[in-house]
């Protein structure tokens, strides 16, 4: 059982059992942890290496430590050889050989079978045991007669170096024995060689200094005065102590009471004893304990002893009857007696040794044992004595016994057998370094435990709520889709898993904490997500678009005969664009069917798929999807989602799972065979330009708004059209100037993988290479500037969502170092100013002069002087570069060039709109610091409608009189967009808190009051008893009352007043929104009063009603104007629009919109006061509920829809009294009551029909 015990705890063993177990952990918990299994590998590896490094600097480190020891041994021979040498000893021979000796000693232990197996180190691995006592006790006789094995050919034993004045030391196959000086035990001033020679174990041997303490007393000490044995046991116990303290450890101590043969009757007891009998071990040894009583300790002394004693009694007894007719010598008899005498002596030794004292150590007992070594002395018997001083009798001295061969008693076994055997029971003692260092390991390993506990809790809390977001936004998408079909669901829901894939797509590479530690449950998560995002977006997006491609490629198949090779007039290419970004796709048009054939074929095999080409192609097909399904989607949200969709399936291409279509193969084919036939009947240059474009599509990457702004701003600048790689300037650069030039000197050969076929084309034989060169270059040009005013018309503003919403875009758009609107703009003149010489020369100019302008303003202090005077820059300049006319890229595009270059000290177009967007951030950010932002919005609004100390009054008017001054129309139309938006949504935010202040100063200054006073007396109440004088009411109605004054004074620059109408002052088409209550009765409120008090009617007759647009497909916008009052709505989130008929200007209705490829429609137009009777009777109506209804008229494809919703009029206000309209002038203020807002969304009453009083027509 001891061996299987030993097998187990072995640390070699354990060590196996330990990578065995990690192998086994890492191979089967590879797939929880959700690690690869080279990484599991990796990890046992890093562990093995570990491991072996620890082991080799171990071993290194006990190498050291061995070499290190004997080096010491040898030193303290070497100083040994010295003193001899000074003392001039006539040992001085016995010293050198002891020496020499000595040094043989060493290295036969270090090549003895344990040196082999140990190799150096066999000093460090031997045990190391300890003997001390008092001079003369007999020590180093014990250890040379113990019949251990000397490691020396010629049998004798080499003693240690310096006798007995220092420290001998034994060296045997089985253990070292350091004999120490006698001195160190009773001599205090010697305790300074004795720390050291305790510190020299220390250093050398760290894990083990010494495996046990062997306490040498002799007999004789421990018989004569019983204060002596207790002096020598307390002089022991401080060496004993001594030790524990410097060496650190808890060694076995083993009582050796040598001499025994000073025992009477020892040497005649045993001289007859066999040689097995006496190399055993006489004593004592206790079971291991590492605490042990003092009083247990002695009980188990006494009971052992006794043991021996009643042992040592039956051997007499046993001798006498073997020797019955022999002379025995009187020990036989008396040596039991004598034995037991010498009890008490050794009983207080051990007492006194072990004695329990709270300022030291508790030794570690592990027997007693009694030997002999030498028998030289003279026994004295302790019981002649005692007979001899109780009769008073002279003791005669004990004969010495001659001719006794000198031989060792009970050692050999002792030492082999008890003492080196136990070896391992040595521990280290915990001193307070190492308590304070176990308490830290012990503490950190704790902490640890903890964190890694609390790391695997809160990595499965987060993994839960992250499992538990996926499944909210998972239901989120079914509950948006639920009894719901059209496009703006769908979109929305797969927007929802977008945002949830894009975001486990950027964990892979940094994930938070809270979701790490071997629990992350995003990757299946993400591969379920995009499960269901792939097959939304081929229900939305690739179905569609596949659909459109087979119908055009179908098409041109049935019209083969009408295809024609492309012919191009490149002098004026992007004016024929001019206001059409989106165009159909031609079936008779080579170009087009090519290019769908080729995004087709992209769409089955993503091998060959190009993002820029698909972006483009994708976009082109899926347009006239979305616009048809739109729906009631606002046109700029479908835009934005589109957008995102799109950017993130291409994205997406290296996906194994990326959606892909099944192809039509008989399609394909019949499609490349009349492509094939078209293009082989094409002039070699165009067919030479579209390899270079294609070659060039796929070497650059395309340009994208997304792109250009960056993640950040994304979302504040919206593009609907990206650009292919092939018309960039470093396409342009880097290899597109070249392969023109390559293709007008040489022959080309290529290879088309779209129709599978390869061509031969030799440019040189259709003219000159500078003229071919030229034609190619003019064409490539025309593409480009087509392209470049394509992606300007798609670039569009985000709308500003709501005031918070305001001043956060506005500090990006309004930041001068990184606006997206100046890195677009940037941007866009980068990329089309090289075909500028102009602008090219200009920079150059302002270059040459940055140096000599900073040196004449530094340190001159002089304006800088023309240009001219620096004949040395000048000369730079190429004359016939600025002649070189404009290319039409430059034409296209000079306006952008005007705002973004620098004039004089960097100053610009674009840096002066960039300065005024940041003081409108400002002024936004100052009213979101004053807490309630209404008092600044409406103060804002007055200055902005009024066009004096506004921000944004002051940016339009740098737009309009300086930056767009000297544009094309085209340009204008492309341009003015990107920079007035921010302007109108910013307007647009701040009108809702304009409109609460108004409402708020209208409670306070008018409707409270009018609460108070007059809301409960006749005949604002019918039936209240108190009527209400005429000055009271005077004091709110009349010309003069708190109505007119308000108006006037709080609403006057927010409204325009003719006459009796009021309408709200409008800037970029946006103003207040007056209720319909207020716009009703606001003259009847400021008429004079009558005599009576009741308020003067006029006699004209008006209807007022409200107006909410509905959104068009197909169109950009559309306007109604009414009687000179116009609604122009441009598809954004609609708004009801008060109006009055009669109205003001001139008379007539009339309807006009305006559709995507720049077509005015013109759906309505009827001039004269009965224009919008006509109107509503050209409509197809339908009823709603609350007296709305939907009037829609429509031309062709394109239908305009609005609401409709009589809030006053004559008939209405008739019904209401019961009568006429003449019993509502009659009936004055009975009943009546103030509104408590009248600007804002407010509650009309409904009307009972569409029904429009039409001035000077019958009712």
């Amino acid at each position: 059982m001891r061996r299987i015990w030993n097998f187990l705890t072995d640390s070699r063993h354990l060590t196996i059992f330990g990578f065995v177990a990690l192998a086994l952990l890492l191979y089967l918990g590879a797939e929880v942890l959700e690690l690869a299994l080279v990484w599991a590998l990796a990890l046992l590896l890093l562990a093995c290496a570990i491991w072996l490094t620890v082991w080799l600097l171990r071993r290194r480190r006990a190498r050291r430590d061995a070499q290190a020891l004997g080096q010491a041994i040898l030193n303290q021979a070497e100083i040994a050889a010295a003193n001899a040498a000074q003392a001039a000893s006539p040992r001085d021979g016995e010293l050198d050989a002891v020496r020499t000796g000595l040094l043989a000693a060493i290295e036969t232990i270090k090549t003895s079978r344990l040196g082999r197996k140990s190799g150096a180190a066999a000093l460090y691995e031997l045990p190391w045991y300890m003997i001390i006592g008092n001079p003369a006790a007999g020590k180093s006789s014990a250890i040379l007669h113990s019949g251990l094995q000397f490691p020396f050919a010629d049998g004798k034993v080499v003693q240690g170096v310096g006798g007995t004045r220092n420290c001998d030391w034994f060296f045997t196959t089985d253990g070292i024995v350091l004999d120490t000086a006698g001195r160190y035990s009773v001599v205090e001033e010697h305790r300074g060689e004795w720390f050291g020679f305790l510190d020299l174990l220390k250093k050398y041997r760290r894990k083990a200094p010494i495996n046990g303490i062997i306490i040498a007393v002799s007999i004789a000490e421990l018989g004569g005065d019983p204060d002596v044995g207790m002096q020598l046991a307390r002089s022991l116990r401080k060496r004993v102590q001594d030790v524990i303290e410097r060496l650190e450890v808890f060694a076995p101590l083993y009582i050796v009471f040598t001499k025994a043969d000073l025992i009477a009757g020892f040497t005649e007891f045993f001289a007859e004893s066999e040689r097995s009998e006496r190399e055993r071990a006489w004593g004592a040894t206790m079971p291991y304990q590492r605490k042990l009583p003092t009083a247990q300790l002695l009980a188990f002394f006494d009971q052992s002893f006794d043991e021996l004693q009643h042992g040592l009694t039956e051997l007499s007894l046993a001798n006498m009857a073997h020797r019955q007719r022999k002379t025995m010598p009187p020990g036989v008899f008396t040596f039991p007696l004598e034995f037991g005498a010498i009890k008490p002596s050794l009983r207080a030794f051990i007492a006194t040794l072990f004695e329990e004292n709270p300022f030291q150590f508790q030794p570690v007992f592990r027997g007693f044992y009694l030997t002999s070594a030498l028998q030289e002395g003279v026994p004295v018997s302790a019981s002649q004595q005692q007979v001899a001083r109780r009769f008073d009798l002279t003791c005669r001295p004990a004969p010495v016994a001659a001719g006794l061969r000198q031989q060792g008693y009970f050692l050999l076994d002792l030492f082999r057998k008890v003492i080196f055997a136990d070896k391992y029971l040595v521990s280290n003692y915990a001193s307070r370094y190492r308590l304070r260092f176990k308490y830290a390991v012990f503490f950190s390993a704790t902490v640890l435990l903890g964190a890694c506990l609390g790391g695997w809790s809160w990595s499965y809390l987060g993994n839960r709520q992250l499992v538990a977001n996926v499944e909210a936004d998972m239901n989120k998408v079914l509950r948006l889709q639920q009894q719901r079909l059209d496009l703006q669901s769908r979109l929305e829901a797969l927007e929802i898993l977008q945002d949830r894939i894009e975001q486990l797509d950027a964990y892979r590479q940094q994930r938070p904490w809270s979701l790490r530690m071997g629990l992350y449950q995003g990757e299946l998560l993400e591969r379920k997500l995009r499960e269901e995002y792939f097959a939304g977006a081929r229900h939305v997006m690739l179905d569609p678009v596949t659909a459109g491609l087979e119908d055009l490629l179908a098409e041109m198949n049935a019209n083969a005969g009408q295809l024609q090779p492309a012919a191009r007039t490149p002098q004026a290419p992007a004016a024929a664009a001019g206001g059409q970004p989106y165009q159909a796709a031609s079936a008779t048009s080579v170009e087009d069917a090519y290019n769908a054939l080729k995004t087709y074929l992209m769409l089955a095999d993503k091998s060959h798929a190009e993002s820029s080409h698909l972006n483009d192609q994708m976009a082109r097909y899926w347009r006239g999807w979305l616009e048809h399904n739109r729906g009631a989607m606002p046109r700029e949200q479908m835009i934005r989602s589109a957008e995102r969709l799109l950017t993130f399936y291409l994205a997406q291409v290296g996906d194994p799972s990326w959606p892909r279509i099944e192809q039509k193969l008989a399609l394909v084919d019949q499609a490349r065979e009349n492509l094939r036939r078209v293009v082989r009947g094409m002039p070699a240059r165009e067919r030479v330009y579209a390899d270079v474009r294609a070659r060039a599509a796929t070497r650059f990457a395309g340009v994208t708004v997304a792109r250009i702004v960056g993640e950040a701003d994304q979302g504040l600048l919206l593009g609907s059209y990206a650009i292919s790689g092939a018309y960039t300037r470093q396409a342009w650069e880097k290899f597109v100037e070249g392969a023109f030039r390559e293709a007008a000197n040489r022959e080309l050969q290529s290879a088309d993988w779209v129709l599978k076929s390869a061509s031969t084309d030799d440019l040189t034989l259709e003219g000159s290479p500078e003229q071919i060169e030229k034609n190619l270059v003019e064409l490539y040009k025309a593409d480009y500037a087509r392209e470049w005013q394509k992606f300007v018309q798609g670039v569009a503003v985000a709308d500003l969502k709501g005031f918070d919403g305001a001043v956060q875009a506005m500090n990006r758009l309004g930041d001068p170092q990184a606006s997206p609107i100046a890195k677009l703009l940037t941007t866009i003149y980068e990329q089309t100013s090289w075909d500028n010489p102009a602008l090219q020369n200009a920079q150059l100019r302002q270059a040459e002069r940055g140096i000599v302008a900073w040196f004449k303003d530094t340190f001159l202090r002089r304006v800088p002087s023309q240009m001219t005077s620096s004949p040395g820059l000048n000369a730079q300049l190429d004359p016939a570069r600025l002649d070189k006319p404009m290319g039409p890229i430059g034409r296209e595009f000079a306006g952008v060039g005007k705002l973004v270059a620098a004039k004089e000290k960097d100053a610009s177009l674009m840096r002066a709109y960039l300065e005024a967007l940041s003081k409108l951030r400002s002024r936004l950010n100052q009213l979101k610091n004053q807490g309630d932002a209404g008092p600044g919005a409406k103060q804002f609004m007055q200055q902005t409608l009024e066009g004096s100390g506004s921000e944004l009054a002051e940016t339009l008017k740098l737009v309009d009189e300086q930056m767009l001054t000297g544009m094309s129309d085209t340009q204008k139309q492309a341009i003015r967009p990107i920079l007035v938006r921010p302007l109108t949504q910013t307007f647009a935010v701040i009108v809702a808190p304009a409109e609460l202040e108004v409402n708020k100063t209208w409670s306070a200054q008018v409707y409270e009051p009018f609460q108070r006073s007059l809301a409960n007396k006749y005949p604002f109440a019918p039936t209240a008893r108190i009527e209400a004088s005429h000055l009271e009411i005077g004091q709110f109605f009349g010309p003069e009352g708190l109505v007119a004054k308000f108006v006037t004074t709080a609403m006057g620059p927010l409204v325009v007043r003719r006459g009796d109408v009021l309408a709200p002052r409008t800037w970029a088409d946006m103003g207040i929104s007056l209720s319909p209550q207020m716009v009703a009765r606001f003259p009847g409120w400021i008429a004079p009063l009558g005599a009576g008090g009741a308020a003067a009617t006029s006699s004209a007759a008006q209807t007022v009603f409200q107006i909410l647009p509905s959104p068009a497909p197909g169109t950009l916008e559309y306007t109604v104007e009414i009687d000179g009052q116009q609604l122009r709505y441009r598809n954004t989130p609609p708004q009801w629009t008060n109006m009055v008929h009669p109205g003001q200007g001139t008379p007539g209705a009339r309807i006009v919109a305006t559709t995507f490829d720049g077509r005015t429609l013109e759906l309505f137009n009827e001039p004269g006061q009965y224009g919008l009777k006509r109107m509503i009777d050209a409509a197809a109506k339908k009823r709603k509920e609350g007296g709305v209804f939907e009037l829609r008229w429509a031309r062709g494809e394109v239908a305009v829809a609005v609401d409709l919703k009589i809030t006053s009029s004559p008939e209405t206000a008739a019904t209401a009294a019961g009568g006429t309209a003449a019993a509502v002038q009659e009936q004055g203020f009975r009943g009546m009551q103030l509104p408590e807002t009248i600007v804002g969304a407010a509650l009309a009453p409904p009307a009972a029909a569409p029904k429009v009083a039409v001035a000077g027509a019958a009712p």
